[in-house]
């Protein structure tokens, strides 16, 4: 008896080596080189070109590549795929030339080399009608041309309108294999400069396009073929449990490790393992179950792991700041919050002093706009939070025609005809405390000024997707931003609440000519001056109440080296991590 268990075991630690040696996908129960981050939710689909969500966004880093993008040490624009970063030539009042040589050992994954016809590829995606992507297309349309040296076709320019983010949207630009993702050649038939120069919506009724457009925005691009020039290949997305990469061999990239932390890519398995409550995320934490977490719950993140000296001894803990806002939106469609003065009022009934002392622990401060309290050159020192004021919110509620006239103590008016009650709902996503939190403090002080206040906690995906179709009185949400200039158009432009992410609907032509002054500007002091204006009319007409910035809280296990905390999402560079040893994990 004792020598068959014994043999037994003696299997079972030969396959454990062999699993833990060997890397590729499948289940472990030991685990050396392989990274697993935590994500709250699963990606809404994993097409880089349509999609917007964070959680994919964090996942094409192991897979995708740039031209150019941020390094995670300097918050500093690096080339990527580029040789280096680009040439930019005034061609006129108007026009620039943005001049590009792609790396010459850039290569797809059948051999090809990565030339200038696949940019100009990729742009016709951001400019096709029939493309699931317009939260994107404002950041693009400025590109007009793509001239590739025929002599060598790594040699490109980009002929483009001026534009002061030009070189910054080259971070958001996928560059995606055609032999993938149009292996008929489609694409090919159709000049660029055609498209980009259409100001009539020519295209829009192209059938051949639109049939295209059906095929790029099919589900088979969304979850199951995932191809980029990056180190790691798409393995599987287990829906609701993890999604997968595993490292390529032979990956063009290799010996280029010192040239910037983007070729870095040492882990065999880069892991994605869902758990959309960060509660019982923690506790997987705690059990080492997850080596990389972020948006950590500011209570158990300082009064629980940094104070657990169990836990400081498994991991290191990083508090970078994040380049990121919480705000309250308002459907400025909705009849109720057309009035600035009900805005106004909403916004002093949020208490976001009680948010900061019971949510973030210090980790932490207040935010009157959407620039980062960092970046001072680009903020107006005249705009300031608008203080909870309660009795101040009555009268601007007054003024505005609000009165509780049958008595049920909800303040009610009649707006063209029609009587409204102003009784609201505030959407808030599962999972993320901070927000329920902001919703329930908004809940308790607008009763007191007449206003009553659902609260609706959905899931993240059924939030975003009810923001998206303008379903929602008021929700409470956030924006990555970056420490680089972001561009306003795609949130603040009236043409973004038709196609965009402006999903409150505002509205103002003093913001978009601010907006389009910003996007045609090359002098950055001249940039600089009309954010500070940007700010002010977005502060006065108040189409969200914004909340606060914070300090990121991350742990990574200290099993690993070349880990350091960044303001850059994730916060981390996952494909750097350098195992030091193995860990026991329970299979699932």
């Amino acid at each position: 008896m004792f020598k068959n268990s014994y043999l037994v075991l003696t299997l079972i630690i030969a396959i454990i080596t062999l699993s833990a040696s060997c890397g590729g996908g499948g289940d472990k129960d030991a685990i050396d080189d392989t990274v697993v981050q935590h994500s709250l939710s699963d990606p809404k689909q994993l097409n880089p070109s349509n999609s917007t969500d964070n959680a994919a966004t964090t996942m094409y880093t192991a897979v995708m590549q740039e031209l150019l993008n941020i390094d995670y040490k300097t918050n500093e624009m690096i080339p990527l795929l580029a040789k280096e970063l680009p040439t930019i030539t005034e061609l006129n009042d108007s026009m620039i030339q943005m001049s590009f040589e792609i790396r010459p050992e850039a290569k797809w994954d059948n051999g090809e080399p990565i030339t200038g016809h696949d940019v100009a590829f990729n742009v016709k995606l951001m400019k096709i009608p029939a493309i699931d992507n317009g939260p994107k297309k404002p950041y693009f349309e400025f590109i007009k041309e793509v001239k590739v040296d025929e002599a060598n076709p790594k040699k490109f320019d980009m002929v483009c309108k001026k534009y002061f983010g030009a070189i910054y949207s080259m971070s958001d630009l996928h560059i995606l294999p055609p032999y993938v993702y149009d292996p008929e050649g489609v694409l090919e038939n159709y000049d660029l400069a055609d498209l980009s120069y259409d100001e009539t919506g020519k295209y829009a009724d192209d059938e051949t396009l639109n049939d295209y457009g059906v095929f790029f925005n099919s589900p088979k691009f969304m979850s199951e073929v995932v191809v980029g020039s990056g180190p790691y290949a798409f393995d599987r997305w287990d829906p609701n449990q993890r999604v997968v990469f595993v490292r390529k061999d032979n990956w063009w990239g290799e010996g280029l490790e010192d040239v910037n932390h983007w070729f870095e890519a040492y882990p065999q398995e880069i892991v994605f393992e869902t758990i959309n409550d960060l509660t019982t995320a923690v506790v997987a934490l705690k059990g080492e179950k997850i080596d990389a977490m972020r948006s950590i719950p500011q209570k158990e993140f300082v009064t629980d792991l940094r104070k657990s000296d169990d836990f400081k001894s498994k991991y290191n803990t990083y508090t970078p700041p994040l380049f990121a806002y919480d705000y309250i939106g308002m459907n400025l469609r909705d009849p109720r919050f057309q009035d600035v003065r009900t805005r106004k009022a909403m916004a002093h009934i949020m208490n976001v002093d009680q948010l900061i002392e019971t949510s973030l622990y210090g980790l932490g401060e207040r935010t009157a706009c959407f620039t980062h309290p960092s970046i001072t050159k680009r903020l107006n020192p005249e705009v300031k939070p608008y203080e909870y004021n309660i009795e101040e919110a009555k009268t601007l509620l007054a003024a505005a025609g609000w009165a509780d006239t049958d008595n049920d103590g909800i303040l009610d008016m009649e707006i063209d005809g029609e009587k409204y009650k102003l009784e609201v709902s505030i959407k808030s996503n599962q999972g993320n405390s901070r927000r329920e939190t902001a919703a329930l403090i908004f809940k308790e002080e607008a009763e007191k000024a007449g206003v009553k206040v659902n609260v609706e906690i959905q899931q993240w995906g059924q939030m975003i997707d009810a923001i998206r179709k303008h379903n929602f009185d008021m929700y409470v949400a956030g924006w990555i931003s970056s420490p680089l200039e972001s561009d306003p158009k795609q949130i603040w432009h009236s043409e973004s609440a038709k196609e965009g992410s402006n999903y409150v609907g505002y509205t103002s032509p003093e913001a978009d000519a601010l907006i389009e002054t910003i996007r045609n500007s090359m002098d950055e002091n001249v940039r600089n001056e009309n954010y500070k204006k940007l700010h002010k009319v977005i502060h006065d007409d108040v189409p969200y109440i914004f909340l606060i910035n914070q300090k990121e809280r991350i742990a990574i296990h200290s099993r690993f080296d070349n880990a350091y905390g960044s303001g850059i999402k994730p916060g981390y560079w996952a494909n750097g991590f350098i195992s030091k040893g193995t860990i026991e994990r329970v299979a699932n």
